[in-house]
């Protein structure tokens, strides 16, 4: 029987041996792993944002405001069409103040070339899903007239958003 235990003896220490390298492989491994983190810099540094941060954040904001809540005559194919029609610039609330004295200022000289893109489109263009050509010619009119900032490069009417109603046929 001694023979027999003398037999087995090597394989449970060679067991003990490979358990044992396996812990100490895992350790190195987790050293390395957590020195090369500290060498590499650890979590970024936070910093609370104070109260210039959150103007700043507001400034950058989107708000809509109304330019036009009318309803737009077109005759383009010979027969008058009344369309019930809201018209909207996007803009950053830092330009805000700036837009809205403009659009009070000149509110007629701005009405008045909206209805001249309104009445000169074609039909077509009033059938469009997302009225994709009055849009692009009234935003294209309000880039004209409000330009960019001269700091940032950056437009100062972000979007045009029209809302149209169905139009209605007033003359037979």
């Amino acid at each position: 029987m001694s023979e027999e235990n003398q037999g087995n003896q090597p394989k449970v220490s060679s067991k003990k041996k490979t358990v044992i390298m396996m812990a100490i492989i895992l350790v190195i491994e987790a050293v390395v792993i957590v020195g090369v983190f500290f060498i590499f810099g650890g979590p970024p540094e936070v910093s609370a944002m104070g109260p210039d941060g959150i103007e700043a954040a507001e400034d950058e904001m989107i708000v809509e405001m109304l330019v036009l809540d009318d309803r737009l005559p077109n005759n383009k194919s010979g027969v008058t069409y009344i369309y019930d029609s809201s018209i909207y610039v996007q803009v950053k609330k830092k330009y805000e103040r700036r837009v809205k004295s403009e659009l009070d200022q000149f509110e007629n000289e701005i009405r008045s070339k909206i209805y001249a893109v309104w009445k000169t489109s074609e039909p077509q263009a009033f059938q469009e899903p997302m009225l994709e050509t009055l849009t692009r010619k009234i935003d294209a009119m309000f880039n004209e007239r409000f330009g960019s900032d001269q700091e940032t490069g950056e437009r100062i009417i972000t979007k045009c958003v029209i809302v149209m109603g169905t139009g209605m046929r007033i003359d037979s």
